[in-house]
């Protein structure tokens, strides 16, 4: 459920909607329909604030992810490994740019 971005903010934001409207109201004193506001608005600035952190990580999260997918294991290239003493082969036909 929380793999995805934008159901975490979302819960960053009603969760902080809640504690800050709460908090609006006892510590701060305000009637309801202004600690309501209050809250929308500073949860607002919380998941705003969320979700820039989490998009300025997410190319990190991706080329670390695609790096650890690229690393070669032992039995990647068995043919390449099985003769790494034998000279290189070449075509008997030249390529066709190499023809001039």
């Amino acid at each position: 459920m929380f793999r995805y971005r934008r159901v975490r903010v979302l819960t960053v934001l009603l969760g902080g909607w809640v504690a800050l409207t709460a908090v609006e109201r006892w510590a701060e004193g305000a009637p309801w329909p202004s600690a309501v506001l209050g809250g929308l608005l500073w949860s607002c600035v919380v998941a705003g604030v969320w979700w820039f952190a989490e998009w300025t990580q997410s190319p990190l999260r991706t080329t670390r992810r695609a790096a650890a997918e690229r690393v070669p294991t032992d039995d990647a290239t068995p043919e390449r490994a099985a003769d790494t003493t034998a000279p290189a082969s070449r075509d008997a036909e030249p390529t066709a740019s190499s023809r001039g």
